[in-house]
């Protein structure tokens, strides 16, 4: 038996507006890169966490994305406004707690480049701006 998965409005909006996304993130990957592989050549502190870094935040900055739309549809869904204040209280707090504490544990380990992951929690931040600046609509 195979039950069909319904992917609600706001999390269908979410996966399109991270499809449109995708080249300006892969643009601004590469100006991080460039700018950390310069920074880390120059003082002679190139490591591995600049790239798993950039990596683990590209991850995170899409799920949290995705969160967003996941927790704008079932708010839409719910239809009441008390029940879906606390409720998008609750996903924000812990969408924030989690990532956060994921963030901080791989780098007591060292094992990411704390710059290089947050970076990419900015970019959809930057894509709507520019694209409200050269397109004069959001």
């Amino acid at each position: 038996m195979k039950t069909k998965i319904k992917i609600s409005e706001g999390e269908r909006i979410a996966l399109g507006e991270l499809r449109s996304m995708l080249p300006f993130a892969l643009v601004c990957n590469g100006l991080v890169l460039v700018i950390s592989g310069l920074a880390g050549f120059i003082e002679v502190n190139l490591n591995f966490g600049i790239f798993t870094g950039l990596l683990f935040g590209n991850i995170v900055s899409a799920a949290n994305f995705y969160a967003i739309g996941f927790a704008s549809g079932v708010l839409l869904r719910r239809g009441k406004e008390s029940g879906g204040r606390s409720f998008a209280g609750v996903a924000y707090g812990l969408r924030y707690f989690g990532m956060f504490a994921l963030y901080w544990i791989l780098a007591s380990f060292e094992l990411i480049n704390l710059f290089t992951a947050l970076i990419p929690l900015l970019y959809p931040s930057f894509y709507y701006k520019f694209k409200a600046i050269f397109n004069k609509s959001v």
